[in-house]
């Protein structure tokens, strides 16, 4: 029959249980995901950062140069004292001082680079001071300049920046192609009488310069002011570059990310202008990608191996459960000895054998029930044979003790009375239990009746507290066993038989010792007996007597109180013999 599997089988368990780990391992890589692409952006975002800082020091560098070459001039006093007093002895001295002392102190203050990236101006109040192109001439050249005139009317400024649409005015013959930054400084004299001007020139172009030509796309560089793109590195969108640029612009230094590309930017105090960077997030976004890429693959491998996994556990484990299923159905069609054969140190295993076991426990249970119940068959049947026409008996008893005691033969006639209540107690139905008081008096009639028959001297000696006398305990439960020590327990002549019973409470448990100073038993034939005792109940329970004797205690026993509850046997050869029996006590 094809079975259907619900909500509550474990086929459904287990998918629920495996998939929540993989539920939580997606989301753990998701989250890693998420970790790795902030990680590689921030060291993306780092190493761009050090490849802008090295670009805006550069240009820091490059705009630090026109403040030396301006030291070089304000502050050379031979520059000064000549602009400041001219004239010599005569006009052949004077030009050859002026162009081959002053001159060269502009001329080569530059000689450290080839280009013209870097050129000095220097503007001379003094008109009677001929000018010397290119390096020296007449500061009424910038008469015009409305900047250089505020400058010069503005006595707290000793410096100031011109952007290239600010640049001074030049000669025609000496105007340059390329756009310049320049730093115009004051020159005093020694009492503070304006001298001129100094210009320094820095080609703009020359201030940025594409590390890279090849990545020109990639990395733009940027001047920039509150108007808009002053310059740069490659052709752009100067309307566009500046709205997304100048909203971000509210710090020193700072960079932000729009759309594909990273920028960085940075004031340039001297300029009033700012160092913008913009780089291309192709490679971060390739980045991204191949660590997205890795870890799909990852998470794939990893749904792989968990369905592999799980496949294989649940074929091995439905296995286990079908010939568990199996075997469990032939035992409830009544197929007592089947067994589930799995031997495995697991769950499953330990299942399989508590089963096992509680099939051997179910068997042993139905076998001590039968046993129960021949027993009591087999009691009933002997007390039938007992009670054949009872009162017959009982009434032929008493006509014997009338008889007796008109004889004025009164001992004969009291054991004749306590036989005939040890017929009454044996053949009573009404319960299988008694107490320990009634199994004492049985026992001390019994007794009775024993010194009637023998001439043995005999004696009982009985030592239990009254509290116990009320204890309830299987019927006929002594007896037996002190008769079988008068009848086994031989002893030397001239010595008595003493039956000594004790009874007292021990761990929760009723010890009762049977003990006598007979002949006892030989150590072999101790082990023998203990043995038998704690064997498996048979039907047959081996050779038994007509009187109820040790083996039929002992099976009475194990059958009302369980199979720990056993005689157990204490004998030295021609000493004693203690017969011990434990019941449980509550």
């Amino acid at each position: 029959m094809k079975q259907k599997f619900g909500l509550n089988s474990i086929i459904v368990k287990m998918i629920v249980i495996y998939s929540i780990p993989f539920i939580l391992f997606s989301l753990v890589l998701i989250r890693l995901n998420h970790n790795t692409t902030e990680r590689i952006q921030n060291e993306f975002i780092t190493q761009m950062e050090f490849t802008f800082n090295q670009a805006s020091g550069e240009l820091e560098n490059k705009l630090a140069v026109p403040y030396d070459l301006n030291d070089v001039v304000v502050k050379n006093i031979k520059l000064l004292e000549f602009m400041d007093d001219p004239y010599l002895e005569d006009e052949s001295e004077f030009l050859s001082y002026y162009l081959d002392g002053i001159v060269p102190i502009v001329k080569y203050a530059t000689a450290f680079t080839e280009s013209d990236d870097y050129t000095i101006r220097v503007f001379m109040e003094n008109d009677n001071i001929p000018e010397s192109w290119p390096f020296f001439l007449n500061l009424s050249h910038q008469q015009h300049h409305p900047m250089i005139q505020k400058f010069l009317a503005d006595e707290t400024k000793s410096y100031i920046w011109l952007a290239p649409d600010e640049a001074p005015n030049f000669p025609n013959h000496l105007s340059t192609n390329r756009d310049v930054y320049t730093l115009v400084s004051k020159l005093y004299s020694s009492t503070r009488n304006l001298l001129g001007i100094v210009t320094i020139m820095i080609a703009e172009d020359y201030l940025l310069q594409s590390s890279d030509p090849a990545n020109e796309n990639e990395h733009m560089q940027f001047l920039m002011n509150d108007k808009g793109i002053v310059h740069a590195t490659t052709t752009v969108d100067n309307e566009e570059q500046f709205s997304i640029i100048e909203p971000h612009l509210k710090e020193v230094q700072g960079h932000f990310i729009h759309e594909q590309h990273l920028y960085f930017y940075k004031q340039l105090s001297e300029l009033d202008q700012y160092f913008v960077f913009k780089m291309s997030l192709e490679q971060l976004n390739t980045s991204t990608k191949n660590s997205v890429v890795n870890q799909v693959l990852i998470v794939l491998a990893s749904l792989i191996l968990l369905i592999i996994t799980c496949l294989v556990m649940v074929k091995m484990i439905f296995l286990r459960l079908n010939r568990m299923i199996t075997v469990m159905r032939k035992v409830m069609s009544g197929d007592l000895n089947r067994r589930i054969p799995d031997k495995n140190r697991d769950e499953f295993g330990q299942i399989a054998q508590d089963f096992n076991n509680l099939i051997d426990m179910n068997n042993e249970l139905i076998h001590n029930v039968v046993m129960k119940e021949r027993l009591r068959k087999e009691a009933q049947i002997q007390a039938l044979q007992y009670q054949i026409n009872p009162h017959f008996i009982y009434n032929t008893l008493d006509i014997f003790r009338m008889r007796f005691i008109k004889e004025k033969m009164f001992d004969i006639a009291d054991s004749l009375a306590d036989f005939g209540k040890i017929l009454r107690y044996n053949l009573s139905e009404q319960t299988h239990q008694s107490t320990l008081g009634e199994e004492i008096e049985l026992i001390k009639k019994y007794m009775s009746l024993q010194k009637i028959s023998t001439s043995q001297r005999i004696s009982l000696q009985v030592t239990m507290d009254d509290t116990l006398k009320t204890y309830p305990v299987i019927k006929f439960l002594l007896q037996p066993i002190v008769e079988n020590s008068i009848k086994y327990g031989k002893f030397k002549a001239q010595e008595q038989l003493e039956v000594n019973i004790s009874i007292e409470i021990q761990n929760q448990e009723l010890w009762i010792h049977v003990e006598d100073n007979g002949n006892g038993m030989t150590q072999q034939k101790l082990e023998e007996l203990n043995q038998q005792f704690q064997l498996p109940l048979q039907p047959e329970g081996g050779k038994r007597s007509s009187s109820i004797g040790l083996q039929n205690i002992n099976s009475r026993l194990r059958l009302y109180y369980g199979d720990v509850y056993h005689l157990t046997v204490h004998s030295k050869e021609y000493e004693y013999t203690k017969i011990l029996i434990k019941l449980p006590y509550e």
